[in-house]
């Protein structure tokens, strides 16, 4: 086996980086450490960690030791551990690429973000080819360091100009750091050069700010309509085409290709309406017309904004955001994730443990949370968190964390409700939003939650309108302030010109002046059948 694999093309190049990496170990350990490199590429995890660890016991501080010990730690997502032997390791390794990032990777999980951008960085000055510049771009961009990860991929494009990925990576970097222009010219040049068409349409069309042609519509158009692409391609391509047709006032047949493309979404996502009526009913009987115990006044370093997507939430933590005492976190996971650690540990769903949770329950949650995303305050004392689907978890917020502020975001419902029908989501995200019947039950059950809060909790409730801050921007924004109880700041007035990334659909838009959303209005009758769908669902309420 040994010498069929030295003739592999470069079998003997890696046969040479192996014997480099296991350089100090003694013969005996050499051999047992060759086996678990074996079975752990044919995906044998028991016998391989058992190799490791009786490796690890006879020569603890090998680097080749402490890495795979690292990876382990890695995949069983046990952070600290994995820290601890991957920094043991770069200690004796400082030019190893994957060790650095896999350290990287592993410290980002810490409350402290200063030790993982700092071991990136390090795997940076130890990356030579263009896969690895463009796996630490990546990486970069998952934590948030959109400076760095924009550098990486420009170097990976140095090395390998013509790559799919990297410009894709590109032109998604210069979207979250507002560089429209070069964000498009990278789509444009996929798409003359015909290599990830569908994404690259996609990618361009959801700029929201690039206009096409009459010769690009007709190009997309007939990529649109290409036999024989994947179900995937199509879905992105009409999404992009019905956005197109729609930016050039072709009304009916943008309603036309964004009903197809929904329906086809629609079909492979299906959205439970039933289980969501029940979910907000429970919701309800567990927080409302009952009291529920609160923790300590702990939270007000917390901005939540939430909503329906597409409602303007983006464009509120950039108001914020511009305010000196404020970090914009988006889209934060950690509330869920604290909730769904409780469930699992009382064995019971929530919301069924609600009413047995005691004021130290509530409490210990609150403070889990703000450690979960401390990370996002280490710079400025308040951050937000703007995860959208965080209004069915308004009464948890309340009692974990009492003295944090929570902003409903709302647009005009036709006008909100269109502008999601036109957003293909990431893959089971959103999913009610592919039928206007399912985005009416869910705008609705929004906003009857969101009103019953504004009664419940006027302190620490507010609903903002996008109507009423596009019509008087400055009193609304003194008022927003005031309610999250800053100090007014005219850097808030001048939100578009916050220097910060985003990471949304609308990373572009909320760089630009205020305008009324006036999309859906353009449609006029054509949208009859949403505008019926609202009123029923208005009327029947949950039921």
């Amino acid at each position: 086996m040994k010498s069929k694999s030295l003739k592999r093309p470069g079998g003997e190049a890696v046969a040479a980086e192996v014997r480099e990496r296991l350089r100090g170990l003694p013969p005996a350990q050499a051999v047992l450490m060759r086996q678990f490199l074996r079975l752990q590429a044919s995906g044998d995890r028991l016998l391989s960690g058992h190799l490791l660890e009786q490796v690890a016991e006879q020569v603890p501080d090998h680097p080749e030791v402490l890495l795979w010990q690292g990876v382990r730690h890695f995949e069983d997502r046990a952070w600290s551990r994995a820290v601890q032997v991957l920094s043991r390791a770069a200690e004796q390794r400082a030019d190893d690429f994957n060790l650095w990032y896999l350290l990287g990777s592993a410290q980002s999980h810490d409350i402290d973000a200063t030790p993982a951008k700092r071991s990136l960085l390090q795997a940076a000055r130890c990356a030579h080819g263009a896969s690895e510049w463009l796996k630490l771009s990546i990486e970069f961009d998952r934590q948030d360091f959109y400076e760095e990860a924009l550098q990486a991929v420009e170097a990976a494009l140095r090395l390998e100009p013509r790559s799919a990925v990297g410009l894709l990576q590109r032109s998604r970097c210069n979207k979250a750091l507002g560089h429209a222009g070069a964000a498009a010219d990278d789509c444009r040049a996929l798409i003359a050069a015909d290599r990830e068409v569908a994404r690259a349409w996609f990618a361009l069309l959801d700029l929201k700010v690039v206009a096409l042609g009459e010769a690009e519509l007709r190009q997309l158009e007939a990529a649109a309509t290409r036999a024989g692409i994947s179900p995937a391609d199509r879905q992105m391509l009409e999404f992009a085409l019905g956005k197109a047709l729609e930016d050039a006032g072709e009304y009916e047949r943008a309603l036309a290709v964004f009903r197809r493309a929904n329906d086809t979404v629609r079909a492979s996502s299906r959205w439970d309406g039933p289980a969501f009526v029940r979910r907000i009913t429970e919701l309800g009987a567990a927080f409302h017309g009952r009291p529920i115990a609160q923790g300590p006044p702990q939270g007000r370093e917390a901005i939540f904004i939430v909503g329906l997507p597409r409602s303007g939430s983006t464009l509120v933590e950039q108001v914020l955001a511009a305010h000196p005492q404020v970090a914009g976190a988006s889209e934060l996971p950690y509330l869920n994730q604290v909730i769904d650690a409780e469930s699992r540990r009382r064995g019971r769903p929530f919301p069924a443990w609600v009413s047995a949770a005691s004021e130290e329950d509530w409490a210990r949650l609150g403070r889990n949370y703000l450690d979960s995303s401390a990370r996002w305050r280490m710079e400025k004392p308040i951050a937000t968190d703007k995860l959208p689907d965080n209004w069915m978890l308004v009464g948890a917020i309340r009692a974990m964390l009492p003295e944090a502020h929570i902003i409903e975001c709302r647009r005009d419902p036709l006008e909100n409700c269109w502008s999601c029908y036109k957003q293909l989501f990431g893959p089971g995200l959103a999913n009610f939003s592919y039928d206007f019947e399912s985005l009416a039950q869910y705008w609705n059950a929004c906003e009857q939650m969101g009103d019953w809060c504004t009664r419940e909790y006027p302190q620490h409730f507010r609903i903002q309108s996008y109507g009423a801050l596009v019509a008087d921007p400055e009193a609304q924004i003194r008022e927003l302030l005031e309610f999250c109880q800053l100090p007014f700041d005219s850097a808030c007035l001048e939100f578009q010109s916050a220097q910060r990334a985003i990471r949304t659909p609308s990373a572009l838009q909320v760089r630009q002046p205020l305008r009324p959303a006036t999309a859906a209005a353009a449609f006029g009758a054509l949208l009859d059948p949403l505008r019926v769908a609202l009123e029923v669902a208005k009327e029947g309420g949950l039921a």
